[in-house]
């Protein structure tokens, strides 16, 4: 029990020690913060899925750092304003997230509405197996599973404000890619 919370510990600290290359380094944290908070909470065994406890991870799941070299991917994907997945990621996991608005918009508070968004499709659609089915991915949870991927544990973002900074695109990737169909998410206890 110790060692999950110094887990959960060591999660938030490295939320302090976040150097974003480009992005505001408080929307950098953000990200971190909410993404280490979900992998921290399923690590220990606290995370509940749309009323469905899920299993303690066998070995804790790392929480993610932040990738300067990640980051400028992600930035060079928003920086063309279309909401679509990028091609040739070499790797990389990506996540995607607008908002718009009849009014100017700015990146405050982005990384973590489009963190909690994500994170919000296990309480939305539910949670039905660590082991990542094409039944549970189409069901739409493929952005929070690829948060919660274990093996994912670097991180990096990019937001462009478009259409007369009325909306904003913003794209997450992550090394090493998750969502590999019929695999573990993470290894239960």
């Amino acid at each position: 029990m110790l060692f999950r919370e110094c887990l959960v510990l060591c999660a938030l600290t490295a939320v302090a020690w976040t150097q974003s290359c480009g992005i505001p380094q408080s929307e950098a944290a953000a990200f971190l913060a909410v993404h280490n908070k979900l992998r921290a909470s399923i690590s220990a065994g606290t995370y509940v899925a749309k009323g469905k406890k899920m299993p303690a991870a066998k070995t804790p799941i790392k929480p993610m750092t932040w990738d300067c070299n990640i980051e400028k991917s992600a930035q060079a994907v928003a920086n063309t304003c279309v909401f679509a997945h990028s091609n040739n990621r070499n790797n990389l996991g990506e996540n995607l997230y607008t908002m718009w608005s009849s009014n100017k918009v700015s990146f405050t508070g982005m990384g973590t509405k489009a963190s909690q968004s994500w994170e919000n499709e296990f309480q939305q659609f539910g949670w039905p197996s660590v082991k990542l089915t094409p039944a549970a991915f189409s069901s739409g949870i493929g952005h929070a599973t690829q948060m919660a991927w274990a093996k994912s544990t670097k991180l990096g973002c990019g937001m462009k404000l478009c259409d007369g900074d009325k909306k904003v695109l913003v794209v997450c990737q992550y090394k090493d890619a998750g969502n590999y169909m019929n695999q573990n998410i993470y290894d239960p206890r």
